[in-house]
């Protein structure tokens, strides 16, 4: 247990000093809100498509992979149910349309690379990974289609919402058309060329420290109230820290499927918001301060939930 306590602070910690940074340079006038419209871009057109490749090409390994077509979709089916939860509690908590895809979205979608690859490493050892890297890719996948569709129409408003192929557009974005590509070349059997793979995973590690320095610049620039855990922000982290999880070990238990692998999907399952989050709600004119707030708060969360979910998974015997 205190391993386990230990490895949560860290990767918490990690997320924190960075934020942290984020925010002091804000402070100080190193970060501008000139320099958002350049972060954002960065991280959406540069960053994400190459952190696809090098993960999709460097990590995963589907041969190796033990029932495969499960580790795709249990967490799909549970993102899609945690989606359907979101719907519904923003019917009843009625967000504001700025914030309401921004709600939805943090129920569904977590932060799956930064803080569980290192959290399910940690726990479980290096034969973590490839599950991570699947449950990463029906994240991202639903992140950057769903998520993205929902948070781009908060920001436009009510009145700007119809027309088919409008709409469509909303659905493409660099990082799902590097997944598009991406996973059929993998699935053929294609060997992306070692370099091409490096200069991805170069350019791919931009994202985390640049999306953690501009939540923390965007904390400074909305305040630190942005944290306050109102009614909505109470709504998400019941989703993000009890549903998710429950959702999915109950799938799992469900499939008959346990063991690490079982583990590594429940433990991703109740990770924090995702950083990208608040990038597309400030790429969209959504609510990007109460997005950022939601990331903070649940990234602190973390470091309570993680070891009494082991001790949830060890009673239900599923690790």
């Amino acid at each position: 247990m205190l391993e386990t306590t230990f490895h949560s602070l860290i990767a918490v910690l990690i997320v924190m000093f960075m934020v942290g940074v984020g925010w002091l340079f804000g402070k100080l006038g190193y970060i501008k809100k000139e320099h958002k419209s350049l972060m954002i871009k960065l991280i959406i057109c540069a960053g994400m498509p190459a952190l696809v490749v090098n993960n999709v090409f460097g990590n995963l390994d589907l041969g190796s992979l033990d029932r495969p077509l499960l580790l795709f979709l249990l967490p799909a089916l549970s993102m899609l149910i945690t989606l359907g939860l979101g719907i519904v509690l923003a019917k009843i908590l009625k967000p504001d349309a700025r914030r309401r895809g921004g709600f939805i979205t943090m129920c569904a979608f977590s932060n799956s690379i930064f803080v569980g690859l290192p959290m399910n490493t940690g726990l479980f050892g290096n034969a973590a990974v490839p599950y991570v890297m699947c449950f990463y890719i029906v994240n991202t996948t639903l992140f950057w289609t769903i998520g993205n569709y929902l948070i781009s129409r908060s920001g436009e408003g009510e009145s700007h919402q119809k027309g088919f192929f409008k709409n469509l557009r909303k659905l493409v974005s660099p990082p799902l058309v590097a997944l598009a590509i991406s996973l059929p070349l993998l699935a053929l059997g294609v060997k992306m060329p070692e370099p091409v793979v490096r200069l991805a995973g170069y350019m791919g590690n931009i994202v985390t420290p640049i999306a953690l320095f501009y939540i923390g610049y965007a904390l400074h620039e909305y305040g630190l109230k942005s944290m306050k855990p109102d009614k909505h922000m109470l709504g998400v982290m019941l989703v993000r820290f009890i549903c998710a999880p429950l959702v999915m070990a109950g799938l799992s238990l469900a499939f008959g499927f346990g063991g690490m692998p079982a583990g590594v999907l429940v433990i991703e399952s109740a990770m924090p918001v995702m950083t990208q989050a608040v990038v597309v709600a400030a790429a969209h004119d959504a609510d990007e301060g109460f997005v950022a707030g939601g990331m903070s708060v649940t990234t602190l969360g973390c470091f309570v939930l993680v070891p009494l979910l082991m001790l949830f998974l060890k009673a239900l015997g599923i690790i």
